[in-house]
């Protein structure tokens, strides 16, 4: 028994110890990768990064942080007799980790509100857009960790970037760039630029997360396309990375191509086009990119063409072949990164459409990280270019800027007047009036860091619980598709072949029998929480409770019988499922509809 007691023991010295190290390896290995990553950013894309590069990077921490980690406990254990040093090197490795994560400040700004938001936030959907009569199309070139500093000579060694600095000769370019924390990575770049607000996680409160990406914040492109712009976008990389075609999709794009789309709608060989691990090589990219211009163009309407490269993506860097020196690797794909744009460009120079078009390209972020080139610099710059505006008298102002200040600058550039230049957190650097960081300096960030109501609100569907009552099919039918349950829902979602639902509608037919059967077969999603209550009810009335646990087994079956008396006096029903837990779970919606059928007994 005293052996069995002390193996216990052992045993969970053991995890806590493997745990506290473990979590030491990988920041570290973190760090030497990506930088100082918060902790905000980690676990964003431990929820969101889910393609190929991303399983690969996992499958190397496995390798050189966790295998490492099993081997230093056992040895650790092997020599250190006492419990009480073994747990002590645990608590050190995780209030390192604590500290380097800035965990308290984490937690705490989980539960200090700004009101950063509600004093300075400016919601697009309240400004009045005045766009010119002969609309200027919008192309917008994303390039991954695109730095403006490659072409001081003085840190590079030479002029990494010729091109672009040539071409900047003809257009407008902004210094005084800052990055905030919540900027320093590709989405989390792009969704400041389009909708010009910082991307943080939040509670995700009343809404489904498979199919919106905070659907009640308004960006760019849904702006252009209320306004009669096509929209497109396009990178080499899977859409399914870190939810970018989602939240594409979301906020007004609606031609979208990623890695797939390269290979299946464009008959691409992945293998032959592959660049890094990430996908598609760029050079693939802008070759494709010139032939949906070329085909877009054609349409005679305004648009918006966006595009990202990731060649430069690290940890693993891409250098096509046209590229290769035998200098630094890095060196080599930055200056094909300049020559590939600056060809784009010029192509898109020569061709009939640019004398209505704008072009803008911008870095994405800083690289991640130290740079290797420049590791001491501390004014890192991103590479920002607006060539052809549609007023071509625009004064660029000297201000101190954030990737937040994109959006108002970009629709100015296109001739697009609005109040004050004022674009949610963004300010056009075509003003004279102050930007943010102009106004509050390094305590901008600080607030951003905060919870926010009106961030919070950006994560919420207003739903509308207007019931349809269209008629359902003769009794006894079965609805066991999405589409033919799309038409009862007031409120849905679509995803695992399923229709996620808390409300149904229905004009039944006529009947003269005293009750009605609800035959339904349904899953429901865990996510935060295990266990789940929902309470059903017909036209107001409740007629069931139903308790699950984690463990039910789905898809969950279920009979319900009730009086005919509940239906209206014109035969409709509204059936609704109520959950218990929808703040507290992922997914608030009740049920996951698998089929349906009503019967008259």
């Amino acid at each position: 028994m005293q052996k069995l007691k002390i193996f216990i023991t052992d045993l969970i010295v053991f995890a806590v110890l493997f745990i506290s190290v473990a979590a030491l390896f990988m920041l570290i290995r973190t760090n030497m990768i990506w930088g100082n990553v918060s902790i905000e950013q980690i676990l964003i894309n431990m929820v969101e990064a889910n393609n190929l590069a991303a399983k690969q990077i996992m499958h190397e921490y496995i390798l050189y942080t966790l295998l490492p980690a099993i081997v230093i406990c056992f040895l650790l254990q092997c020599v250190i007799k006492h419990y009480r040093w073994l747990l002590l090197i645990s608590l050190l490795c995780l209030a390192y980790c604590s500290f380097k994560l800035d965990l308290v400040s984490y937690i705490r700004n989980q539960h200090v509100y700004s009101e950063l938001y509600e004093q300075e936030y400016v919601n697009p959907e309240d400004i009045s857009f005045h766009f010119p009569e002969n609309k200027q199309n919008l192309i917008i070139i994303h390039m991954e960790s695109m730095e403006k500093n490659y072409a001081d000579a003085n840190l590079s060694g030479e002029n990494l970037l010729p091109g672009l600095t040539e071409l900047s000769k003809y257009g407008l370019s902004f210094d005084d760039f800052y990055q905030l924390q919540h900027q320093d990575y590709t989405l989390a770049g792009m969704i400041a630029s389009y909708c010009a607000v910082p991307y943080k996680s939040i509670k995700n409160t009343n809404y489904t997360m498979f199919n919106n990406f905070m659907p009640a914040l308004v960006c760019l492109p849904q702006v252009l396309q209320q306004n009669g712009y096509n929209t497109y976008f396009m990178k080499g990389a899977t859409l399914d990375f870190s939810r970018t075609g989602i939240f594409f999709s979301s906020h007004g794009m609606k031609d979208l191509v990623g890695q797939d789309e390269l290979a299946t709608r464009f008959g691409l060989d992945p293998e032959i086009n592959r660049g890094s691990q990430w996908g598609f090589k760029d050079s693939i990219l802008y070759s494709l990119a010139k032939n949906r211009l070329t085909e877009i163009a054609k349409n005679n309407q305004p648009f918006l063409f966006s595009m990202l490269t990731v060649d430069n993506h690290g940890p693993n860097l891409f250098v096509d072949n046209q590229c290769l020196t035998t200098q630094n690797p890095q060196k080599d794909v930055i200056r094909c990164a300049d020559k590939m744009v600056v060809d784009f460009v010029k192509w898109i120079m020569s061709q009939s459409f640019y004398q209505n078009t704008t072009v803008v390209i911008v870095g994405d972020h800083i690289k991640t990280g130290l740079n290797n080139l420049y590791p001491n610099e501390k004014n890192r710059q991103i590479v920002n270019l607006i060539l052809n505006p549609k007023n071509k008298n625009l004064t660029a102002y000297d201000h101190r800027w954030t990737t937040l200040d994109l959006s108002p600058s970009i629709l100015q550039a296109i001739g697009v007047d609005f109040a004050d230049g004022k674009f949610g957190l963004g300010r056009s650097l075509f003003e004279s009036s102050p930007t943010l960081l102009d106004k509050l300096g390094p305590e901008l960030d600080n607030e951003l860091h905060k919870a926010s109501k009106v961030y919070e609100q950006f994560n919420t569907i207003v739903k509308t619980f207007t019931p349809l009552y269209n008629a359902y099919p003769q009794w006894g039918t079965s609805l066991d598709t999405p589409e033919m349950l799309q038409t009862y829902a007031s409120f849905s979602d679509e995803e695992f072949n399923l229709l996620w639902l808390d409300t149904l509608s229905f004009t039944l037919p006529q009947t003269t029998a005293d009750t009605i059967t609800l035959n339904m077969q349904f899953k429901i999603l865990f996510m935060a929480n295990l266990a789940r209550n929902i309470e059903v009810f017909a036209n107001n009335q409740k007629i069931a409770s139903w308790s699950f646990k984690y463990d039910v087994k789905q898809p969950i079956t279920k009979t319900l019988t009730f009086n005919r008396n509940l239906l209206t006096d014109d035969n409709k029903l509204l059936l609704e499922f109520k959950a218990d837990t929808p703040g507290a779970s992922f997914v608030s919606v009740g049920l996951g509809i698998k089929s349906f059928r009503l019967d008259n007994n």
